[in-house]
Parts: C-alpha cells; structure tokens; sequence
C-alpha cells in the first residue's frame, strides 16, 4: 500500500480511496483556551500573517513555474515516485522538544511541518505551523510546552515508491502540507523524508509535466 496511518499502537495501511477520505485525519491536539483578549488578538494577528506569508509564498513559486517552463521545456525528466522529488534527509523535533523550538526550527529552514519522534527515533506524531498558530492561548505561554502537546498523534504517511498523482490527489483532498515518508520494509519503519506542495510545484518546474507523468 502506499499510504498508511502511523503512530503510538497504530499501523494502518490502506487504498488511495481511503487516504483520501475527508473523515480520515483527526484534528491536532489543542490547548485549553484562555479568557484573554490579547491572547486572541495575538492569534488572530499570528494566523493572518501567517496566511498573508502563505499567499505571497504560493505567488511566488507559481510566478517561477511560469518564467522558467519555457526555457526548461528541452531539459525536463520524467519523474513518478515520490522518492524521486522528496527532501531528505527529514528534519525531525523530539517529542519532549519545546514549542519554542519547533516553531524556531520552522522559520529557520523556511518549512511548514515537522515530524515529531520519540526517543529512539520513531514517528509520533507532526506539528504544522497552522497547529501552532490556532492555539487560543499566549505564546509566552507555549513556548515552554513540549511539542507532543499540540501534535497530532496518528499520521498520514506515504512511502518512497508512491506514484505522485496519487500523492498529489492527496494533498488535495486532505488539504494538508505534506507527508512524511517512510520506509516500510524496516522495522519498525524509519522516516527517510518528507514531501509536500512545494516539492510537487518543484517537480512541475524541474521535470516533465503532469500529462507525462506515469
């Protein structure tokens, strides 16, 4: 299968149909909201800077698909699997990591999600900067919180071998970031990566057009 639920006591495999089922991801873990108005306003302030960041962002890479599809028409590849266009090796955050870090580690590998692992490496959970950024309560007062407090506990993976249409339909689907990726053929599986929207757009700039893909 090339999509599976992974988390503490859960090991799931299932069909693309399933994968993109609307009932199939749980939403993330929240923190009891505070009877604070700037904690509010400080959220609400987070999540339309956020959303402005992600607009200019989505602009800017469709921007690059369009200047640069012409000049790479005679240069392309063709590409399939996901292991072909995901970043690895995968940056992770343990489970016991602070939000403070977390959410520094995002900005500075300009990223939008974290895997989280527990002490021997394993896939836990994932944070998104949307999870961190729809908390109700001060920052100040997450910052110091492990992250294993906003994770979402049992995750939608893909393997390296996933055909990247299905990845892409997805993504779509699901509207989530990206996936990690693990290989399932260890054990127990280790995550080799992750892929998200970005690198789908990348493989449109880089490599052959979707029509072309298998």
């Amino acid at each position: 299968m090339s999509f599976m639920v992974y988390g503490p006591g859960v090991n799931d495999r299932m069909t693309i149909d399933q994968a993109v089922s609307k009932n199939l991801i749980a939403p993330p873990a929240m923190i009891r909201p505070v009877d604070r108005d700037d904690a509010h306003e400080e959220q609400a302030g987070a999540g339309l800077t956020q959303r402005k960041a992600d607009k200019q962002k989505g602009g800017d890479q469709t921007r690059l698909y369009r200047e640069t599809a012409g000049e790479l028409d005679n240069k392309l590849e063709r590409v399939s699997l996901v292991h072909q266009i995901m970043s690895a090796p995968a940056i992770t955050i343990r489970e016991d990591d602070s939000i403070a870090k977390m959410r520094a580690m995002l900005a500075e590998h300009n990223i939008g999600l974290l895997p989280v692992v527990d002490k021997n490496g394993d896939l836990s959970g994932i944070v998104t900067r949307g999870d961190l950024t729809r908390q109700q309560v001060r920052y100040q007062t997450l910052a110091r919180l492990p992250v294993q407090q906003i994770a979402q506990r049992n995750v939608l993976v893909t393997s390296p071998n996933t055909n990247i249409r299905e990845l892409a339909r997805v993504l779509l689907e699901q509207d989530i970031r990206g996936l990690p990726v693990l290989d399932q053929e260890q054990t127990p599986p280790r995550i080799v990566g992750v892929v998200t929207r970005t690198d789908v757009l990348r493989a449109m700039v880089h490599y052959a057009p979707l029509e072309l893909w298998l």
